[in-house]
């Protein structure tokens, strides 16, 4: 399925939120950085095409994903804004699901390193203390949050030198776990 085609720069979604720029594109899955018309702030926009060869549990996870996100609140993770549905005659006749947070200006780790960065034992340390702190508050939450999915690609180092922790496509509360 081809969906790189069904949105562009500069188009609208909602009224709201004017695309800008294709950050991500796989299977399905659209991430850009758009403009939020209401607040003039960049947001990062996740589109998510509910389509006959999608697996329900797609679907499953990126609305767990934004209800998760909904309840969090660390300056260390975006934060949540909107979660909203597309009209099919925008989707090229699919659903489309749309899921907005704050937009982190900066870099993945992955892609860092895939530039060729390297980086040192102490720049390393502070990247791991730094994400055990966010660890330690979604792990110390009323209802745990586990992510599941730690990777360099999950990471962003901000343009202000601190890393964020994103995609919680993945996330799992552990009442979901209790007793596996």
């Amino acid at each position: 399925m081809k969906t790189n085609l069904l949105f562009n720069p500069n188009q609208h979604l909602k009224e709201r939120y004017q695309l800008q720029q294709q950050l991500g594109n796989n299977a399905g899955r659209q991430t850009w950085l758009a403009q939020d018309l209401q607040s003039g702030e960049q947001v990062t926009v996740k589109l998510l095409a509910f389509n006959p060869q999608m697996e329900w549990d797609e679907f499953k996870l990126f609305e767990r994903e934004a209800a998760v996100l909904k309840q969090l609140n660390h300056p260390r993770i975006p934060q949540y804004r909107d979660y909203f549905s597309l009209d099919q005659k925008i989707g090229a006749g699919l659903c489309w699901f749309g899921l907005v947070q704050d937009y982190i200006p900066g870099k993945s780790l992955q892609q860092l390193l895939n530039e060729g960065k390297r980086f040192t034992e102490s720049q390393v340390r502070s990247i791991a203390k730094q994400v055990l702190k966010i660890l330690i508050y979604l792990h110390g939450l009323n209802s745990p949050v586990l992510h599941r999915d730690i990777k360099p690609s999950n990471l962003i180092l901000g343009e202000d030198k601190q890393i964020y922790l994103v995609d919680f496509g993945a996330v799992q509360d552990s009442a979901a776990v209790e007793g596996v």
